[in-house]
């Protein structure tokens, strides 16, 4: 619905409520009538049968429901209008209040039949699990009725005239004494003046029982008076006369009040015939109201509405695992570069073929290495240089897994012996290597 529209109906149910306060029932019915209809027009009127939670309010609750001013303010206001629409009522104030409460409960289902199965997102799906027809959301309704209902009832106390308060026009003195006496009334000779009334019966007053003083236990005839303490007493019976008089009394208090019962049914059912076609709308309509919300509770809810989501985009690959350092191509340097039978040991290399470089000023001997095992965190090496009679042994492990790009952290730690054909150690150390990307 757009706001053009929103902004027309709320005028027109403005309007309709200044008509009502004026006394227009018409305006009445089609303010409630308007009204239930704006929440079916929001969803171009796709109804469906209510789903209402029941739970009643807990203490706790209270404090933020009562917090609704809006809706509180709105039912104060339709009390008010119910309320001057049964201004001709016994009991105006309970008509008003009950319509106020049927107003709000058809209020709450017009909310519940107009409420969409579905929507998409999660807080709309968290509204709609709260549910828009609830008799939690009754009691700023009954809140406003009850405020508007005690606001009434002060103002109409404040503004009632006392009963002792009688308006007179005054009228000027000369009218007064030019005011005829009132003269005495002769009746013709043929006509007889009806007798007096008869005075009222008069009906004998029952005899009252004699009691007896109680009797004195005091040993001995009492000094004041001897004769009356010998004096025996007796009971005096009640007369038959006594019983049918109280008996008539009972029967005429019974026929009063059986009276002003017959009085009071009269003027009901003359009440009832005053406003017979107001009671005959006001029933139909409750019926129809009745029957309406019967048949909407029993249609079957519809299939709920499933949005399809989009297929969630695929995990993105997990990151490449880095390369071991015992398995990067490239090439070792010592720390320090021993020389041995002339020859200056400058390097290492593991990968492709593991062998050890020897150099001298012009040369540069590459000696492989026939038994070699390698894995990520040690390694082993046996070299053989049979032209010079030497073997190099190197054992050596990798204080990192991964290859590093810093030029200046070692990345082997290795115990480097190199012996002679008769076995004797000609040098042993430990050494730190550098690694280098291949050339």
């Amino acid at each position: 619905m757009s706001l053009l529209a929103v902004r027309i109906g709320a005028g027109v149910l403005a309007l309709l409520a200044l008509i009502t306060l004026r006394g227009k029932r018409w305006a009445y019915f089609a303010f409630i009538v308007l009204g239930l209809a704006y929440f079916p027009a929001q969803t171009h009127f796709h109804m469906h049968a209510p789903k209402c939670e029941l739970l009643l309010p807990t203490v706790q609750m209270l404090v933020p429901l009562l917090r609704n001013y809006a809706f509180i303010a709105l039912f104060a206001g339709f009390y008010w209008m119910s309320w001057v629409q049964f201004r001709d009522a016994n009991a105006r104030g309970v008509w008003a209040l009950v319509a106020t409460l049927l107003a709000g409960a058809l209020f709450e289902i017009a909310q519940g039949i107009a409420a969409p199965v579905a929507r998409a997102g999660a807080r709309a799906a968290a509204r709609a699990a709260a549910g828009p027809c609830s008799v939690r959301d009754l009691v700023p309704y009954v809140a406003g009725a009850v405020g508007a209902a005690l606001l009434l009832a002060i103002w109409s106390r404040l503004t009632r005239k006392p009963a002792y308060v009688r308006l007179v026009s005054r009228r000027p003195a000369a009218a007064r004494s030019a005011a005829p006496t009132p003269r005495t009334v002769v009746p013709s000779r043929g006509i007889v003046p009806p007798p007096p009334p008869p005075p009222p019966p008069s009906y004998p007053v029952p005899p009252q029982r004699v009691v007896p003083p109680p009797p004195d236990f005091s040993p001995g005839a009492s000094p004041g008076t001897p004769a009356a303490d010998t004096t025996p007493t007796e009971e005096v019976a009640p007369s038959q006369g006594g019983a049918s008089a109280a008996r008539r009394a009972v029967v005429q208090r019974l026929q009063v009040i059986l009276g002003r019962l017959k009085e009071i049914s009269q003027r009901l059912w003359a009440m009832i015939r005053g406003r017979r076609r107001t009671i005959v709308v006001g029933v139909g309509v409750l019926t129809l109201v009745g029957v309406g919300a019967i048949v909407i509770m029993r249609l079957p809810a519809p299939a709920p509405v499933v949005t399809e989501q989009p297929a969630p985009p695929p995990e993105p690959p997990p990151p490449p695992a880095r390369p071991l350092q015992a398995e990067a191509e490239g090439y070792y340097v010592p720390s320090y570069m021993f020389t041995v039978s002339d020859r200056r040991f400058t390097r290492l290399t593991l990968r492709p073929d593991p062998f050890v470089t020897f150099s001298r000023p012009g040369i540069r001997d590459e000696v492989g290495c026939a038994d070699a095992r390698i894995n990520p965190t040690t390694a082993h090496l046996r070299c053989e240089f049979e032209r010079v009679g030497l073997v190099v042994t190197i054992d050596g492990q990798f204080p990192q897994r991964s290859v590093t790009s810093r030029l200046d952290a070692p990345v082997l730690n290795a115990t480097i012996t190199v012996t002679n054909t008769r076995g004797e150690t000609v040098f042993r150390a430990r050494e730190s290597f550098l690694w280098h990307t291949p050339d």
